[in-house]
């Protein structure tokens, strides 16, 4: 950071808004945990709105594919905390100047966000696995979900996570209208 302040005071500027933002954030989502709500991200909006705020913070792009629907907590929540890490991982490590794209489908079993890249990239074999790339596995897990990473050295890199969904209501009966149908 003291490089970048050097080298570029408005984008230095930049990461310093973003930086105060994100602190923002996190002292009003901890005191909505505490209180038992959802992420303040979450509070009073979908998840394709929250990821829209999110995007614009990051300077990323959003393409929502599939029927929305509400969805439990459980998969929201680490869909918006999965997307926040893959965009600052991007940030640190693509640099600020990388154009991230960002990939929310619904699908009737499962829910996949994509979060890429096309910074330098990594060679997978020879980087170590970070707090972030294994926070990402380890909450994804914890609702039944998994998350990856795919690298290569100048290729840009791509995060995604699938979570698991309850069949919609229109999947249930349409699953229902077929089995009685036999």
């Amino acid at each position: 950071m003291e490089a970048e302040i050097d080298r570029d005071v408005p984008e230095a500027r930049r990461h310093l808004a973003l930086m105060d933002e994100t602190a923002r954030l996190n002292l009003a989502e901890a005191r909505a945990l505490v209180a038992g709500g959802a992420p303040a991200d979450l509070a009073g909006a979908s998840l394709p709105d929250a990821l829209r705020r999110l995007a614009a913070r990051h300077e990323a792009t959003l393409d929502v594919s599939g029927p929305v629907r509400p969805l439990p907590a459980g998969p929201e929540v680490v869909a918006l905390r999965s997307c926040q890490e893959a965009l600052a991982n991007a940030r640190k490590h693509a640099g600020g100047s990388a154009a991230v794209d960002i990939a929310l489908a619904y699908a009737d079993e499962a829910l996949t966000l994509s979060v890429r890249d096309d910074g330098c990239g990594f060679d997978p074999d020879a980087a170590g696995d970070g707090y972030g790339l294994a926070g990402l596995r380890t909450r994804a897990a914890e609702v039944g979900g998994t998350a990856r990473s795919s690298s290569a050295p100048g290729d840009g890199t791509t995060v995604t996570v699938r979570l698991p969904l309850p069949p919609s209501a229109s999947a249930s009966a349409s699953a229902s209208a077929s089995r009685s149908s036999s």
